[in-house]
């Protein structure tokens, strides 16, 4: 087997270890240690609805299921597991530093950590979406698939809104949406780009996309319809993008 293919034992190591400092990090703001994430950023009217902040713990579920099995078959399903694993380790201790960063109030030093998470799941969702290991079974390759789509989907969203949080703290009104409505379709356009490179194979990353946009819609109903509209638009977008990218896939021989 390819070197790149399997990933070192310290390496294996070192994912777990994320996985599980990412998952035990948001005990610190829970306990009464610093402010939550909540109470670190400024509420806006691009901020999703509450609810959809629950995806972190499908997040962490899977990230522990996925560096479980890093661990135990060294193996990713990708043809570059040594550098996926890398890309995971910086998201894991990203998240978790992020969250004690967030506890701590230091806020542009938060989108900088969370910049770089993004970027790291990026490529991670980049490895991913390319050929699978054709010597591990299937369902590692889809593990992996899910996991990095679902993350980098919301990593995506988190990194927009954590940084117009960031220009609303140094004094942008909150309650003003033209400058929100800027970052929104930046946002957009960003997601749907990823969408057509990733998102064929990665559903994971359109369809979280989606649902913090849905949050979005639900935060902004009946007080900015142009939030409410741009993000209308931007579901079908992206699900169209999805749909297209899906559809040439299938059209072509199968190289994974």
């Amino acid at each position: 087997m390819d070197v790149s293919m399997r990933v070192s034992s310290p390496l294996a190591i070192i994912v777990v270890f994320g996985a599980i400092a990412q998952v035990v990090a948001p005990i610190v703001p829970f306990a009464g240690v610093g402010a939550s994430p909540n109470e670190s950023t400024v509420d806006l009217l691009i901020t999703p609805a509450g609810y959809t902040f629950s995806i972190w713990s499908v997040i962490y579920l899977l990230s522990i299921v996925l560096a479980a099995t890093v661990l135990l078959t060294r193996s990713t399903g990708t043809r570059a597991a040594h550098r996926l694993a890398v890309d995971l380790s910086i998201a894991f201790f990203g998240a978790a530093i992020w969250i004690l960063f967030s506890a701590a109030e230091w806020r542009w030093v938060t989108s900088i950590v969370l910049t770089v998470m993004t970027v790291a799941l990026l490529d991670a969702a980049r490895i991913a979406a390319g050929h699978r290991d054709e010597d591990a079974p299937g369902w590692r390759t889809a593990l992996t698939r899910v996991t990095v789509g679902i993350y980098a989907g919301w990593a995506t969203a988190a990194v927009f809104q954590n940084w117009a949080s960031d220009i609303a703290d140094s004094g942008a009104d909150p309650d003003e949406p033209w400058w929100q409505l800027v970052i929104l379709i930046a946002a957009a356009v960003f997601a749907s780009v990823v969408t057509w490179l990733f998102g064929g194979v990665l559903i994971g990353y359109p369809l979280t996309v989606i649902w913090a946009l849905v949050g979005i819609i639900v935060t902004a109903a009946g007080v900015t319809p142009s939030v409410v509209i741009i993000c209308a638009v931007t579901i079908v977008v992206v699900a169209a993008v999805a749909g297209v990218v899906m559809l040439r896939g299938r059209a072509r021989p199968s190289v994974a």
